[in-house]
């Protein structure tokens, strides 16, 4: 039941970079200008190393003010990108673009717009969601910040309004690459040859806007990926020489790129060969340990090679960095398991099953433990049955658990008819044993076999205890003296 995970959207983090903020934020300098604050201000504007005026996106001259505490908030955020972040970093980073939207008189759409981006980095949805949609109404035509709402509705199902802002972003903005980029991520998931074509065309169109942009050769080499399922041999192997081509002109852009070493596993694995596959997945690691994607196709590849140590840890990371996640949840739990921590790998099925008691995974494995791993007495046995029940209930019809279903419930005929000819019962005796009995089949057989072993036991202490009973009677002395005679035969 393993599966191997795909690149993530184009985010914030991804698509922006922490060396980018300034740059795309469009503070600009122009010659002349009045520019100035908000509300009629004269300020004079803040200028750059040339003398001409900073203004934003929207055409405002930014005040020396604003531009200070902008620039003190970049660079606390992207100090924060590479130390890492936590809640005080967020509250710091997001203090300084406060400090800017201020010093702009209370309508700096790029500042609200990072004090957002500082909220996502620990995950604080509403707060973030909340700064966006001031920064639009700074200047609702910020591409930015209309995406990356667009990504909080991704990522909370929202796939229609999601798609809807990753339009009117591109509408709003016909420059946005991050939105082209995304809407193609869209496409590309929802499947089918148009969609699939219309992806391709909405890349193209932010590769020619910004013909560096990264994320958009991640998602091309995903959309070929996605072009190889096809059972046309000559179709597959050239999507999947596509995919490698576009992964190679990234890594030449920035060998550094983390995400882009993920893809490539993706294409290396779909190749067939896991080894460059696994070394693949982790220099996207080892680049970011924030990277969820390639820590699971890290430690998916390594379970499979009975890597268990170097699976815990990297589902272990994958874990803390999205603990609600269910996969991660159930590998650490299998990679525990391979490790005999077996108490730790229950803990960890069972807390998967709080976090989405229907799907059937985790009932899988628990059967599975109780079932091979544990005492092997009647009491685990039945755990085992009861949580092999329960996961053919949640599976029911499922494609997807084909395989685990036919492994669980597949019933053997058992052959003890002694009629028909000698070769008609070594025929029905092959075929008895040709076939395989599912689990649940043979929990069954080893409860009865236990049990009967157990009633063969009573009944053999029962006979020696009563044959000890009848040699005591036998020793006992006789009346009148001397021993009971021994029974004499006829």
């Amino acid at each position: 039941m393993k599966k191997f995970i795909h690149s993530p959207l184009a985010t914030q983090r991804g698509a922006l970079g922490a060396s980018l903020a300034i740059a795309f934020f469009g503070l600009t300098a122009c010659g002349g200008g009045s520019g100035g604050s908000g509300g009629g201000s004269t300020t004079p504007p803040a200028t750059d190393a040339s003398g001409r005026a900073i203004h934003t996106a929207g055409g405002e001259g930014v005040t020396e003010e604003a531009h200070d505490r902008w620039t003190a908030g970049v660079a606390a955020f992207n100090g924060y990108e590479t130390r890492g972040w936590n809640q005080q970093a967020c509250d710091d980073s997001i203090s300084h673009f406060e400090q800017a939207n201020e010093a702009q008189g209370g309508h700096f759409a790029e500042a609200l717009y990072m004090a957002g981006l500082s909220a996502d980095r620990c995950h604080d949805t509403d707060k973030s969601r909340r700064y966006y949609n001031q920064a639009l109404q700074a200047n609702a035509q910020l591409c930015r910040a209309r995406v990356a709402i667009g990504l909080l509705d991704l990522q909370s199902g929202n796939t229609a309004g999601a798609q809807g802002a990753f339009q009117r972003a591109i509408h709003d903005d016909p420059q946005c690459t991050s939105g082209y980029v995304n809407l193609a991520i869209v496409q590309r998931r929802a499947g089918g040859a148009a969609n699939l074509a219309e992806a391709l065309s909405n890349l193209r169109r932010g590769l020619a806007i910004d013909s560096s942009y990264l994320p958009a050769f991640s998602e091309m080499a995903l959309l070929y990926l996605d072009q190889a399922r096809t059972n046309d041999r000559q179709v597959r192997q050239s999507s999947l020489d596509l995919a490698e081509v576009v992964c190679r002109q990234a890594q030449l852009i920035n060998h550094d790129y983390a995400p882009i070493y993920n893809t490539w596993g993706l294409a290396k694995m779909r190749k067939g060969d896991i080894i460059e596959a696994l070394r693949l997945f982790e220099r996207a690691v080892a680049l970011d340990d924030n990277m969820f994607e390639a820590h699971m196709n890290f430690a998916e590849i390594t379970l499979s090679f009975r890597g268990y140590e170097d699976a815990r840890r990297s589902f272990a990371r994958a874990v803390a960095l999205r603990p609600t996640d269910y996969d991660a949840v159930i590998g650490l739990g299998a990679a525990q398991r391979g490790l005999e921590h077996y108490d730790q790998a229950q803990a960890h099925y069972e807390h998967a099953i709080e976090l989405d008691g229907n799907r059937p995974e985790a009932y899988f494995n628990l059967g599975v433990l109780f079932h091979n791993y544990l005492s092997g007495a009647e009491p685990d046995l039945l755990r085992a049955k009861g949580y092999f029940d329960q996961f053919v209930a949640k599976a029911g019809n499922h494609t997807r658990y084909a395989d685990a279903l036919e492994q669980v419930t597949h019933h053997c005929r058992e052959e003890r008819s002694q009629h028909g000819t000698a070769a008609q019962r070594r025929r029905r005796a092959a075929r008895a044993n040709a076939c395989r009995p599912g689990r649940l089949q043979i929990i069954q057989q080893t409860i009865d076999a236990l049990r009967e072993g157990e009633q063969m036991q009573r009944e053999a202490e029962q006979m020696q205890r009563e044959a000890d009973a009848q040699q005591r009677q036998q020793a006992q002395p006789a009346p009148g003296g001397g021993t009971a005679p021994a029974p004499q035969g006829n």
